[in-house]
């Protein structure tokens, strides 16, 4: 993935090192993160490689890019993504039984109640809760948006002064979206990314649709993992 300037891979320095730095974080929450792309869409096998190796907390992320890229995700690849969380989910179930489990970031919902009702709503805050600040002061909604001007909100001098577009982002909830008003993953991504809406939509009130299936599995996984550990 990383190659050193000779050609060989960064695998066998860098994997001990992680080891070495979980181990030391003791009970300390980390996150051991990849990301799976068009050209690596068995992520199953990632995490379960990662457990293998001793880690416990594991998280493996969609590449999110635009569909010129030839390792974007496309709609047609979302079958063979479904079998693998369903896979992942299935191993999840049978490792935890046997007393060798770990924590996998997108099975990791409560399903008993969840973020606060104001969460629910506003999603990741962008814009309103948090901001993006450059090295040279700039403040965006968030760091998706930096280097784009009309969503540039002001700077560490003046402070907030694109009133507008705060006051949108204000506005950038579940209700606001067409699409999440009939859907019942609504509440636990909040309408997801507005970055991503707008990259693939032109505004940040729509909802990236493959996201959108991906979130909707696995909640569904995660309900099937419960009912599976409560027998």
């Amino acid at each position: 993935m990383r190659p050193f300037l000779n050609g060989t891979g960064s695998y066998d320095l860098i994997v001990p090192k992680f080891q070495k730095f979980a181990k030391l974080r003791g009970e300390k929450d980390y996150f051991v993160r990849g990301t799976f792309t068009r050209n690596n869409l068995d992520f199953s096998q990632d995490v379960l490689h990662f457990a293998d190796l001793g880690f416990d907390k594991l998280s493996m992320e969609p590449v999110v890019a635009s569909p010129d890229e030839p390792y974007s995700i496309r709609e047609e690849d979302l079958p063979e993504i479904m079998e693998e969380y369903d896979k992942l989910a299935k191993e999840f179930v049978k490792r935890e039984k046997e007393g060798r489990g770990f924590k996998f970031f997108h099975f990791m919902i409560d399903l008993n109640q969840g973020p606060c009702v104001a969460k629910r709503l506003s999603g990741c805050g962008s814009g309103t809760e948090y901001l993006a600040v450059t090295p040279w002061g700039d403040f965006y909604p968030c760091h998706q948006f930096v280097g784009m001007e009309n969503f540039l909100l002001g700077n560490v001098e003046e402070g907030i002064v694109n009133t507008a577009v705060r006051d949108e982002f204000k506005l950038c909830n579940v209700y606001a979206r067409e699409k999440c008003k009939d859907c019942f993953a609504r509440f636990y991504c909040s309408g997801g990314c507005a970055a991503n809406s707008y990259n693939f939509h032109g505004k940040i009130t729509d909802a990236y649709d493959i996201g959108c299936a991906m979130q909707k599995k696995r909640i569904e996984c995660a309900i099937m993992i419960r009912a599976a550990l409560s027998e």
